[in-house]
């Protein structure tokens, strides 16, 4: 089973189509699901719909928000079937699952250390917000026929799995062709900024925004879902948001300069 990657649900509607994803999951050997704001789960048409991969719909986690379901995770991905105007990149199904895989594969021996990869999955009708958009660092479309391109949330999730189990094949048989993989070099051992650690900068960093008067809290039009979607697509490391809390510390409590004496 791979555990690097969770596919989480949000708001989903109807119990068997968590069961579908379920079935999907299991079937490409992920075993991770997590789910937000969405309906009972443990339903006779979940079982049902997921065909035997009781284990995995019953190993489920809720969660009451998409920031705690994606607090571990150093990559999370949006799916959507429309064009959101966003600013973090959007790739297709393949692309995000080929850059997932050779980020493993760089990382080496040191994989476990970057932690996990979300694959967010919005309601049956509308897909995910904006605001939810926000959480993102890619936004993944599936390619399909433009005239009509509504996917069962199952089937969809049956895709990107199968286009991550996929890579991380192709991946390994590259890995045993070119003998063990090198040790990922000193600046790639620094693992990229988790979303709870994200989630804390941005709550530092508004505070910081209205108590210098840079943010108007009665004006403060999309200023701040801008600065999200900037480092969203620019995901920091770990000790580079360290760097960045350390500014915005300062910048509250700034440390007198030393002054030369006459």
């Amino acid at each position: 089973m791979n555990s690097d990657i969770t596919f989480v649900l949000v708001g989903t509607t109807h119990s068997g189509n968590i069961g579908a994803a379920a079935r999907a999951m299991k079937n490409m050997g992920f075993n991770e699901l997590r789910l937000v704001d969405c309906c009972a789960h443990l339903t006779k048409d979940a079982f049902a719909r997921s065909s035997g991969a009781d284990g995995l719909l019953k190993a489920a986690m809720r969660f009451d928000s998409l920031d705690d379901a994606v607090a571990d995770c150093q990559a999370v991905i949006g799916t959507s079937a429309r064009d959101r105007h966003l600013a973090v990149p959007v790739m297709s199904c393949r692309e995000v699952a080929e850059e997932w895989a050779q980020e493993k594969l760089n990382a080496g021996p040191d994989a476990d250390a970057y932690g996990k990869t979300a694959m967010v999955f919005g309601r049956e009708r509308s897909g995910l917000s904006n605001e939810e958009m926000d959480r993102c660092t890619r936004l993944l479309r599936i390619p399909c026929n433009p005239e009509f391109s509504s996917l069962n949330l199952g089937a969809a999730v049956q895709v990107v799995a199968y286009e991550c189990a996929q890579a991380s094949n192709r991946v390994s048989i590259m890995a045993l062709d070119n003998g063990k993989p090198a040790k990922a070099d000193t600046e790639d051992q620094d693992p990229t900024a988790s979303g709870e650690a994200m989630q804390h900068f941005y709550e530092h960093l508004q505070r910081v925004m209205l108590n210098t008067g840079f943010l108007d809290p009665d004006n403060p039009r999309h200023l701040m879902r801008r600065v999200r979607r900037y480092f969203e697509r620019n995901r920091p490391k770990a000790s580079e948001l360290n760097i960045l809390r350390g500014i915005l510390s300062a910048t509250e409590k700034p440390f007198p300069r030393n002054k030369r004496e006459p």
